[in-house]
């Protein structure tokens, strides 16, 4: 876009087109194009407008610099939930939000950008567009259920997956990781706003939301208290980026009491949430980077860990909220007595038979939320993003993005394992690969910004790991060059 608006601007040497060149010149005319736009956009809807504007400051942002436009990116999927309900309470929530479509867009047009600015190797292509290839199976018999659903799915695996080319040009050292200082200075603020919630209740926007759209997973069975979700649009979307942050958190290694504090926060916030699967997920997750880590990370894991429980346990008997969220990890070894958890288990193994028979399967946007533009749906809150891929797009499609992800994991592994410059951010990037894998058995981690950081991982592996072997190639070679 960069090349294209400076072609403009030095296009033409004739006095019709020599205006250009000035800054009023150029102003003008990009000025009054955007001004029509959005005037366009507003007779649509404020949404509409909104998401043009926001698109565009993204990709603006981008071009002045980058890490700011990758920064803007993850801050646009964290914030566009809680400004769709503002603007909800304004105007009326709408079935089909043009705001609900932009990060996908604003995602999908950096990732462009990208490509011709940074080489991706063709290994790494291949990959990536393995499983592009294996969500777009599921697309004709998608389109031929319902155009819309399909489309809109989509577009937002394919958003997803184009996520890995802006991990692709990330630097290879901790300080400089665009998405270490997303989650470590983002993240504590909607976790900070999550607390809020707890504390003082839902604001207008929040509860006009939850009545509007009848969300009824937010409450506590038996309880008065409500699972928070911040700005994002569940508790489990909430509770899997604060334990992504928490994993970031090993990259800390002297913990100055700003970073205790947000440390705090984030922790508060995540068992604010109630959500069992990130809680089990950050286990193997914490159990992983020990083993990678040759048992160098066991003192910080462990001893985290058993500081949040004792504080839990400490003070379950004077805090109704430590009670609560001492009473739910109970659950977890009390699953066959657990209502949510025998739903999910008879859900999957009514629907694997199902999608298992359907080698192609069901049609992309006949699970998950895209349904919500398609009407009925066997699958409209699959709980198990594995589920839900198969269910999609059949067995074929299902094994091939299972493969992808063996391979990224494998090579997240070998980085992790590997001492050399840069060793603890590849040893949380695995951390929190390994994290998703085992959320993806919860929800669908495909799409949205779950999947976003899914696939901007992916990428920052798959980076690495062509470098390491480009180079231990180039050392063999000059190890017989020598030799003869």
């Amino acid at each position: 876009m960069a090349q294209l608006i400076w072609r403009l601007r030095s296009a033409g040497s004739g006095p019709r087109l020599s205006f250009l060149r000035g800054d009023l010149g150029f102003t003008l005319v990009a000025g009054g194009a955007a001004a029509i736009l959005v005037a366009g956009a507003l007779m649509v809807s404020v949404q509409a407008a909104t998401a043009f504007t926001l698109v565009a400051l993204v990709i603006a942002l981008h071009q002045y610099n980058r890490q700011w436009g990758i920064i803007a990116v993850f801050a646009f999927w964290f914030i566009a939930p809680g400004l769709r309900r503002v603007l909800g309470l304004m105007t009326g929530y709408l079935d089909s939000d043009p705001l609900s479509l932009a990060p996908f867009l604003a995602t999908g047009a950096i990732a462009g950008l990208e490509l011709l600015r940074f080489h991706v190797p063709t290994v790494i292509r291949r990959i990536l567009l393995a499983a592009a290839g294996a969500f777009a199976i599921g697309l004709p018999l998608g389109l031929v259920s319902g155009p819309s659903s399909g489309i809109y799915a989509f577009v937002a695996y394919l958003a997803a997956v184009s996520a890995a080319v802006l991990g692709v040009g990330e630097r290879t050292l901790a300080r400089d990781s665009t998405l270490r200082k997303v989650l470590l200075y983002g993240m504590p603020v909607i976790a900070a706003y999550a607390i809020y919630q707890h504390i003082d209740g839902l604001p207008n926007w929040d509860q006009s939301w939850l009545e509007a759209t009848q969300f009824g997973s937010i409450g506590i069975e038996g309880g008065e208290a409500v699972r928070v979700f911040s700005t994002m649009n569940s508790p489990g979307t909430l509770a899997t980026l604060l334990g992504l942050t928490l994993l970031m958190f090993l990259t800390v290694h002297r913990l100055r009491w700003p970073a205790a504090l947000a440390l705090v926060v984030i922790c508060v916030a995540g068992s604010l949430t109630f959500v069992r699967s990130a809680w089990l997920g950050l286990i193997v997750a914490g159990l992983a980077h020990v083993i990678a880590s040759r048992g160098a990370s066991a003192r910080v894991v462990f001893g985290t860990v058993a500081v949040i429980v004792m504080t839990a346990i400490a003070l379950s008997p004077v805090s109704t909220t430590a009670h609560n969220v001492v009473d739910r990890f109970k659950t977890v070894k009390n699953l066959g007595q657990d209502t949510s958890a025998n739903e999910r288990q008879a859900t999957f193994s009514d629907t694997l038979p199902i999608a298992a028979r359907a080698p192609i399967g069901h049609g992309l946007g006949s699970a998950g939320e895209a349904t919500k533009l398609k009407g009925e749906s066997l699958l409209r809150a699959p709980d198990n993003g594995y589920l839900a891929l198969m269910y999609q797009v059949g067995p074929v499609g299902f094994l091939i993005v299972v493969a992808a992800l063996g391979y990224i994991l494998i090579a997240a592994w070998n980085g992790a394992r590997a001492r050399a410059p840069g060793q603890d951010l590849r040893l949380v990037l695995f951390a929190m690969f390994v994290f998703l894998l085992v959320t993806l058995a919860a929800g669908d981690e495909f799409y949205g910004s779950h999947g976003v950081v899914l696939w901007f991982i992916a990428g920052q592996v798959l980076a690495y790991d062509f470098r390491r072997r480009a180079q231990e190639a180039a050392s063999s070679r000059s190890a017989a060059m020598a030799s003869s």
